[in-house]
């Protein structure tokens, strides 16, 4: 991916993560919870970009 993709990707990262937080119902959760959710979703994330790195797989245009 060249940098200006990595760029964008970036932002619509942080875009998405500013609205699911946005949400009401995230809001009237305790910050011990939403901590929590954060975590696991980013040991998600990360995991599978760790697991898509080892395997080698790439989309060829």
């Amino acid at each position: 991916m060249n940098q200006a993709g990595m760029i964008v990707s970036v932002i619509a990262i942080c875009a998405c993560l500013v609205l699911a937080l946005r949400n009401s119902q995230v809001r009237s959760m305790g910050a011990g919870k939403v901590l929590r959710l954060a975590a696991i979703w980013a040991a998600i994330i990360i995991g599978l970009v760790l697991l898509i790195q080892v395997s080698g797989f790439r989309i060829q245009p």
